[in-house]
């Protein structure tokens, strides 16, 4: 089995989350499947990408009400 590394991961996850192709809800799924095959490096750049999008996504509803 071939691992992506912390920043391949996170790239991924960020960009499918800012095309809306990944919701928020399904990186839970996402994070049990790479915590159940032990790879937290994943697993890490998936919860990094989620908060950086969170906080882009606070700032962006911010700054247009």
């Amino acid at each position: 089995m071939m691992y992506s590394s912390k920043e391949e991961c996170y790239k991924d996850i960020y960009l499918s989350l800012t095309m809306g192709v990944v919701s928020i809800e399904d990186t839970n799924d996402l994070l049990a499947y790479y915590r159940d095959i032990e790879h937290y490096e994943c697993c890490q750049g998936i919860l990094n990408a989620l908060k950086d999008f969170k906080t882009i996504q606070k700032e962006y509803n911010d700054n247009n009400r």
